[in-house]
C-alpha cells in the first residue's frame, strides 16, 4: 500500500474536523524493525506506517525515525544516515547500523546497541524538538534513548510496548536459572523500565499487555494509557484487481467449489505449531465432503512445513500472496487459522493473524489461550483446539463443516467485532486523539 493509499484512509480516521479543530502539531515517531512509507514496493503497514499516515491526514507533520537496516528483508536500505521526504508533512529519518542476518543471535543485539549510540548522536544535533513523540518498544536500547532525549526536554512521549523485553528471554529458563538470567540481563532491565517511566504514557496491543508493561514499569495503568490493536486498513482492492485474483486462484486449483477451506497467510515462522494443522490435514485427506489447508506466505520455517505436509493432496503452499489474493481467497474459505503456540507474549495479546481473520468476515480457529481465546469465545467468532479443549483441529474443521449456519454466525460476528474494536478508523482515530491530549496537556502545564 502506497503513502497516498494509506493518508486517504487514514483521512476517514481522523477525520477533516478534528484536523481544523487542533493546532498543527510536530510528532516524532520512533519505529525500527518495521516497513517504512519510503521503502519500495508494497510494504504491509504496520504501526509506524499507519500512525504516520493518520497524523499526516489530521494535519500535523509526521519525522519518522528508524534504522537504515531493512529487518524484513534483511538488507540495508542505505550505506548510513538519511532523510527522505516522502510528502509533504512526512519525513524519513534513517540511522545508520551494522545489521544482521539472524532473528535471534548476537548479531541482533550489537545492531541494535550500535543504532541506540548512533540515534544519540543524531539526536545531539537536533535544535528543535517535536510537541509529541510516539518510541516503539523494542528495541530496548533505541526507546531509552529517545524516551531520555524527550523528558529532558519537556516533550511528552507514548511508549508503544509490542514484546515482552526483556523477561521473554529470562522467564523461560528453569526457576533456579533465572536470577543468573537477570544479572546477565540486568542493563536490559534497567533501560527497558527506564524507558516505560520515562514516557509520559504506555501503549500495548492488548489490555493484559498494558498491564504487564505498567507493572514492569512499576506502576498502575494510568489515563493516559491505551490498548491499540495491530490493525490494518480495509477496502484498499479494487474490484477489477479483486476479479483478477479471483481468476489466479481459480488458475491454482483453488475453487469457489463450496468444500471447507481453510486459510492461513502469513510468514512461516517458530511462532506457529504447524504440527496440529499436518495431524487435522491427515485424518481429513479422505473425507467427504472435501477438506483443504491453503498456507499463504514464505519463511525460515517453509522447507520443514512442506517436508512435513508431503504426500497431502489437501494442503498447498501458493507463496506469498497480495492483499487483492487475500481477500479473493478469504470469500473462498470457511476459516481463517492463527496456530500460534502459547508463548507468554502471545497469550496477552492479540495477534494480526488473528484481527486480520475479523476484518475479513472468517471465524478464527487458534490454540491460543488468553486474550485470543476470550475473543473467541466470548464473542463467538471461532473455535478454540488444543490444550484444555479436548478437540482436535480436525474436530474443530469438521464441526464447521457440520455445522454451516453456525459459521455463517460466527462470520458475522467476527465482522461485527471488528468494526466495533479493531477498524483503522476507530483504532488510529482514537490514537491521533491521545497523542493530541498529550501535546496539549504539555503545553498547559
Amino acid at each position: 500500500m502506497t503513502s497516498a493509499d494509506l493518508a486517504a484512509k487514514a483521512q476517514e480516521a481522523s477525520g477533516t474536523d478534528a484536523a481544523k479543530a487542533h493546532q498543527s502539531l510536530t510528532v516524532w515517531i520512533l519505529q525500527t524493525g518495521e516497513p517504512l512509507p519510503s521503502d519500495t514496493g508494497n510494504p504491509r503497514p504496520m504501526r509506524a506506517m499507519n500512525l504516520a499516515a493518520a497524523l499526516v491526514a489530521a494535519g500535523h507533520k509526521v519525522v519518522l525515525w528508524s534504522s537504515s537496516f531493512y529487518h524484513q528483508e534483511k538488507r540495508h536500505r542505505v550505506p548510513g544516515d538519511a532523510r527522505i521526504d516522502v510528502m509533504p508533512g512526512l519525513q524519513v529519518r534513517l540511522v545508520a547500523s551494522p545489521g544482521y542476518g539472524r532473528n535471534i543471535g548476537p548479531g541482533r543485539l550489537w545492531d541494535h546497541a550500535v543504532l541506540a549510540r548512533n540515534l544519540a548522536r543524531a539526536l545531539a544535533s537536533e535544535d528543535v524538538a517535536p510537541d509529541v513523540g510516539f518510541v516503539g518498544y523494542p528495541p530496548i536500547e533505541t526507546a531509552a534513548v529517545m524516551t531520555r532525549w524527550l523528558k529532558l526536554r519537556g516533550v511528552p512521549s507514548m511508549l508503544d510496548v509490542k514484546d515482552q523485553w526483556p523477561t521473554i528471554f529470562t522467564d523461560p529458563l528453569p526457576g533456579p536459572l533465572r536470577p543468573l538470567g537477570r544479572l546477565a540481563l540486568a542493563p536490559y532491565f534497567h533501560y527497558g523500565r527506564r524507558a516505560m517511566r520515562d514516557a509520559s504514557a504506555l501503549s500495548a496491543m492488548a489490555s493484559d499487555f498494558l498491564q504487564w508493561a505498567a507493572s514492569f514499569a512499576g506502576r498502575e495503568v494510568q489515563e493516559m494509557d491505551m490498548v491499540v490493536p495491530l490493525t490494518v486498513p480495509m477496502g484498499q482492492v479494487s474490484a477489477d484487481a479483486l476479479a483478477e485474483a479471483d481468476h489466479w486462484w481459480d488458475a491454482q486449483g483453488v475453487v469457489a467449489d463450496g468444500r471447507t477451506r481453510i486459510c492461513f497467510v502469513g510468514s512461516h515462522s517458530p511462532a506457529f505449531d504447524i504440527e496440529p494443522v499436518y495431524q487435522a490435514a491427515k485424518a481429513l485427506a479422505d473425507k467427504d465432503p472435501a477438506y483443504e489447508f491453503v498456507l499463504c506466505g514464505d519463511g525460515a520455517n517453509t522447507p520443514a512445513w512442506k517436508a512435513r505436509m508431503q504426500g497431502l493432496a489437501n494442503v498447498r503452499f501458493p507463496g506469498w500472496v497480495d492483499r487483492a489474493k487475500v481477500e479473493s481467497l478469504a470469500r473462498r474459505s470457511s476459516a481463517a487459522l492463527a496456530p500460534y503456540r502459547n508463548s507468554a507474549d502471545f497469550m496477552l495479546s492479540v495477534p494480526n493473524k488473528v484481527i486480520d481473520a475479523l476484518a475479513l468476515g472468517l471465524p478464527i480457529l487458534s490454540p491460543l489461550q488468553g486474550e485470543v481465546t476470550r475473543l473467541i469465545t466470548g464473542y463467538d467468532t471461532g473455535l478454540v483446539y488444543g490444550e484444555g479443549t479436548g478437540r482436535t483441529l480436525a474436530d474443530r474443521v469438521q464441526e464447521l463443516s457440520d455445522q454451516p449456519q453456525r459459521c455463517a454466525e460466527m462470520a458475522s460476528n467476527a465482522r461485527r467485532l471488528y468494526g466495533e474494536r479493531f477498524s483503522f478508523e476507530t483504532v488510529y482515530g482514537a490514537l491521533v486523539r491521545r497523542m493530541e491530549e498529550l501535546a496539549q496537556g504539555a503545553r498547559r502545564s
